[in-house]
């Protein structure tokens, strides 16, 4: 594909930027509902999202077919009233950066036959068999694989790829009027994680079960703990999306809302959004504009100390470039989205960090989240606090609040932290769903949060 991309020699058109980018994916699901295979999908996808810039507007072109790439270009560049005929004395030094994570090992699990594949999901089904209190059992295996390649005029060429497989059981325990929805998420990467991963799983079914006849909560505001999960939800739908710097172009009330360099949360809290970490479905060594990725600190210390941001969201707010442009296929243009966003970790074991509060709530699983000045999230699985120890499961239908007060109202922060990788679904916006991203964290104690 790199070879491809340079026979169409893009440097000699008189063109202020140009840049192709080749995608292929190769997603596999595989599904069982009650006792059925209900369904196993394989869709090979490789295509190529083509951009010129003129007189600071873009034109752009998405193909499958790979060898009118040339043609393609060419209907752009008249479009954008610009000059087909190349200067074939122009040279180039191109600058390529290549990262093969699926050649350094053959056990990803991807790799694995169908037959094993359903095989490790019938090993789910018949611990939702051997159970009568289970109903709408659902079972999934999911392969997401990617291939990237890219090419821009500037001289920059890269690729990369990477590969992640999930499981998802999702069902409903009934025990007289009682129904307690609930779900188990686990990404595998290695087939040597497979057994480990049942055990996960039974261990998590075990769990479900104390949760059908637990109360509900009385709403209120209280002392709250977050697991990893709910600290990296939290931390991507409140925090993240509003970093995201195309939300403030033409906006000048939310520019000064979150000016750089405001006191916007507790010293202890730091964000981070980064792309650069292998083991995670965030990872993307380059954006879809060609520039590599980094760590960029969202809050540090407290202090508002970045945004996330494309080319033209860079230039328009005069900061750097976090190498956010990213698109979820290549039939979509690139647009300021995040990667690993998650909560620093810091220095409070969890048993510390329990054990001065005597009546709140823990909230270890989320079934989604949403927000932006302000938040909500719906957690599954939760507990009491009391008396510095966990206690009696209960059920929490809604933990609410505005971004900055809760922000500010962190006072614990955890010394080990979690990634959760997406394997499943994905991050929306814009029309654009689901991209695969990645959040986690700590776990974190806030003093005072709404909780229904």
């Amino acid at each position: 594909m790199i070879k491809l991309l340079k026979s169409l020699s893009i440097h000699q058109y008189d063109c202020e930027l140009i840049d192709i980018r080749i995608e292929e994916t190769n997603p596999i699901q595989i599904s069982f509902f009650q006792k059925k295979l209900l369904n196993y999908n394989e869709e090979k996808k490789i295509g190529a999202f083509i951009r010129v810039l003129s007189k600071n507007k873009w034109y752009y072109v998405a193909t499958t077919e790979l060898e009118n790439l040339e043609s393609e270009l060419h209907n752009l560049l008249i479009s954008a009233g610009i000059s087909t005929i190349q200067d074939k004395t122009k040279q180039i030094v191109y600058t390529e950066t290549h990262h093969d994570l699926l050649g350094e090992r053959t056990d990803y699990a991807y790799r694995q036959s169908k037959e094993d594949k359903i095989a490790f999901l019938a090993a789910i089904r018949k611990e939702f068999e051997n159970n009568n209190l289970v109903i709408n059992p659902y079972a999934a295996w999911k392969d997401n694989v990617l291939q990237k390649y890219f090419i821009n005029n500037q001289g920059i060429v890269y690729s990369y790829n990477k590969a992640f497989s999930g499981i998802m059981a999702s069902y409903s325990l009934k025990e007289n009027e009682n129904i307690f929805d609930t779900y188990f998420l686990q990404t595998v990467r290695f087939t040597d994680e497979f057994d480990s991963y049942i055990q996960e799983f039974k261990k998590d079914f075990e769990e479900a079960k104390l949760f059908i006849n637990a109360p509900t909560i009385k709403p209120g505001k209280y002392v709250t703990v977050l697991s990893p999960r709910a600290t990296g939800i939290f931390a991507h739908e409140s925090f993240g999306h509003k970093s995201e710097a195309d939300f403030m172009i033409g906006d000048e009330t939310m520019a000064k809302e979150w000016e750089i360099g405001k006191k916007v949360a507790s010293d202890i809290v730091s964000i981070i959004d980064s792309g650069t970490e292998e083991t995670n479905s965030g990872y993307c060594p380059f954006d879809d504009e060609g520039n590599p990725s980094k760590k960029t600190y969202l809050i540090k210390d407290g202090i508002l100390a970045g945004r996330l941001h494309s080319e033209k969201t860079a230039k328009i707010l005069k900061e750097e470039n976090t190498s956010n442009a990213r698109a979820i296929s290549f039939e979509w243009e690139p647009t300021v989205r995040m990667r690993n966003t998650y909560v620093e970790k810091g220095d409070l074991p969890f048993d510390e960090m329990i054990k001065p509060i005597e009546f709140g709530y823990f909230i270890k699983t989320v079934k989604h989240g949403s927000g932006m000045s302000t938040f909500t999230i719906a957690p599954s699985r939760s507990y009491k606090i009391e008396n510095g120890k966990l206690t009696d499961p209960v059920k929490i239908n809604i933990a609410t609040g505005t971004v900055f007060q809760t922000l500010f109202d962190i006072d614990g922060v955890g010394d080990t932290m979690e990634i959760m990788s997406q394997v499943f679904g994905g991050c929306g916006k814009n029309y654009q769903w689901p991209l695969d991203v990645s959040f986690g964290g700590p776990h974190i104690r806030i003093k005072s949060l709404n909780l229904s």
